[in-house]
């Protein structure tokens, strides 16, 4: 009887981390449910990787510093950017990256004022380029 009352919270506990719009939060992220499912419709290929490099370098390298290590000049010592060259796939699949770089999550701005779709795409292109083998 004591277990059966250990599995009830714990299933209680889990369904309330999880919010009634169906959005994911872990971490303060707003990210859909299904984002991890998403994969990137930018085409593959060294035109892509230039322009995510170019928005990189405009956008996110300020912060996450030129390699994507999370050292860059104006990055945060008490709440560091990721260090992208260590994000995992399994993490961060494409859809993730996405919806993290469109909302931001403070001290990180939100991009989807300053970006299309398929600027973020190209950069999610690009920042997955950045991961160790």
């Amino acid at each position: 009887m004591a277990h059966l009352r250990c599995v009830v919270a714990v299933l209680a506990c889990s369904f309330a981390l999880v919010p009634a719009d169906g959005h994911s939060q872990g971490s303060d992220w707003t990210i859909p449910s299904d984002a991890a499912q998403l994969t990137s419709p930018a085409a593959p290929g060294q035109a892509t990787l230039k322009k995510g490099l170019g928005l990189f370098k405009s956008n996110c390298e300020k912060c996450h510093g030129p390699q994507g290590k999370g050292d860059g000049r104006y990055a945060d010592p008490n709440r560091p950017p990721a260090n992208l060259t260590e994000s995992l796939a399994s993490e961060n699949p494409d859809g993730v990256l996405f919806y993290k770089i469109w909302n931001g999550k403070k001290p990180m701005p939100a991009f989807k004022s300053v970006m299309t779709r398929d600027d973020v795409w190209a950069v999610v292109e690009y920042t997955k380029s950045l991961r160790k083998p």
